[in-house]
């Protein structure tokens, strides 16, 4: 073999090493057989555990799926929404998981990294699965934390504000009770990669039973862990739910207590004189537009959803109440004003009566009336209200029986017999009140009485 042929071979046979050399390097960074880096005390050097280290595999690459465990303390809870069917949150959470690339001996202590290490780090892809927005707090700077053990244990912390959706059903609104969750889920990684746990399960949950809500009072609190399919694979899941229940007191004060009041005012009428029509007026007009506003308010706070609240039903029963004390005064004056139509048309019924009678009396005393005459006159000076006097036959029945045969009734004499006989039914029927103030009388003891079994019924059926 000649000396420029070997130098060739030989150029080759280093050039291909070289290429294996640098093709090996990062594999040997992720190999579990990498050389634990030494850390000493007086100056860690973390630049030894990122020798070789490649953030774009997971830990355990290839093989079981990395177990991720997770705890959260609940800092704050801001506000919920009916309106937007929300909550806001602040949470702490952490997550705990092992690399062995990360492992180090030399320090029996762990170290607590800068957070802007992370960029350079493996970490879990961690997502909140009901949230509509959410951002890391970076006052001042990113709250973020990195802690690492020896045997390349990690501790992964984050303060997050979020708000989430939470369903809520507000039928009994707002006597009603509400549970809302919180759910973590892997965005890229399925459960053939990782599996999430709470790390010691309910009580993963810190800080939640100290939390002070203005309108509600915060229950149990319950974890569980879940998983979601997708097309694309199915991914771990983590749940954490909890309780709020509302405080009605709030309500009692800006709506229950008013609208009872209203009710009450609405009453009143009852006890002023019927005659008084612009107070009694004023006064339940007052109450029908009081409560209309106090129903759209109530409304106005809340999402526009197809079912009945509680507090709708209340609401549309106080009006129902406003409304008939209205109703009561219009049948007040509608009697008031027909009974004394009635008095008044009896009063000249009877004066007209005596004033045929004294006529007849001085006629008869001028020159006495005899036989059927007689008879006709005295049916003359009738009222309305006394039957007829049947006539002793004679010239005048015969007479009159003569000209109804040679009349034939038409068809508005008919019409005309018709409408007399439903006036006179209708009038047969008709109940005349005597005295109008017995109606208010009645209405002083029914309006409350249904009024306060309405409200019985009422705070037994939302309340339990």
């Amino acid at each position: 073999m000649t000396a420029p042929f070997k130098h060739t071979a030989c150029l080759l046979r280093l050039a291909l090493t070289g290429l294996l050399f640098v093709w090996w390097r990062p594999c040997e960074g992720n190999a579990p057989n990498k050389t634990v880096c030494v850390l000493y005390e007086a100056s860690p050097n973390i630049s030894c555990l990122l020798e070789g280290y490649d953030r774009n595999f997971r830990p355990n690459f290839g093989k079981e799926a990395l177990v991720i465990n997770m705890s959260m303390t609940v800092a704050s809870i801001d506000s919920v929404s009916e309106v937007d069917l929300d909550y806001t949150i602040t949470i702490l959470l952490r997550q705990f998981w092992k690399d062995q690339r990360l492992a180090y001996r030399g320090m029996n202590r762990s170290l607590s990294l800068d957070g802007r290490l992370v960029e350079a780090l493996w970490v879990p892809d961690t997502f909140l699965l009901n949230s509509k927005e959410a951002f890391l707090h970076k006052v001042t700077v990113d709250n973020r934390l990195i802690r690492l053990f020896s045997d390349g244990e990690l501790i992964y912390g984050m303060r997050i504000t979020s708000v989430l959706a939470c369903k809520m059903d507000l039928r009994k609104y707002p006597l009603d009770e509400q549970t809302c969750t919180l759910e973590l889920e892997s965005y890229g990684y399925t459960k053939e990669d990782l599996i999430f746990t709470w790390k010691d399960g309910n009580k993963s949950i810190h800080n939640l039973d100290k939390i002070d809500l203005s309108q509600f009072s915060l229950g149990d609190h319950n974890t569980k862990t879940s998983e979601s399919v997708y097309e694309t694979g199915t991914y771990p899941r983590l749940i954490l739910s909890f309780k709020l229940h509302r405080n009605v007191f709030f309500f009692l004060l800006q709506t229950y207590v008013p609208s009872i009041l209203l009710v009450i005012s609405s009453w009143v009428s009852f006890w002023i004189n019927h005659e008084a029509v612009p107070a009694r007026v004023a006064l339940g007009i007052t109450t029908v537009l009081t409560m209309t506003t106090f129903i759209t308010s109530a409304r106005a706070s809340l999402p526009r959803i197809s079912y009945i609240k509680a507090v709708d039903v209340y609401l549309v029963m106080c009006f129902v109440f406003v409304f008939a004390a209205l109703l009561e005064y219009a049948f007040v004056n509608f009697e008031s004003t027909t009974s004394k139509h009635r008095a008044r048309k009896r009063l000249r019924a009877r004066k007209n009566k005596n004033k045929k009678q004294e006529e007849i009396k001085h006629l008869d005393e001028a020159k006495p009336l005899k036989g059927p005459l007689k008879a006709a006159v005295m049916e003359s000076t009738k009222t309305d209200d006394e039957p007829p006097t049947p006539t002793s036959p004679g010239i005048g029945s015969t007479t009159s029986s003569t000209r109804r045969r040679e009349r034939q009734p038409t068809f508005f004499d008919v019409a005309s017999n018709v409408v007399s006989n439903l006036r006179e039914k209708r009038a047969a029927f008709k109940v005349e009140i005597k005295d109008i103030n017995v109606i208010d009388k009645y209405s002083r003891v029914i309006f409350p009485l249904s009024f306060v079994l309405f409200n019985i019924f009422y705070w037994i059926t939302y309340t339990f």
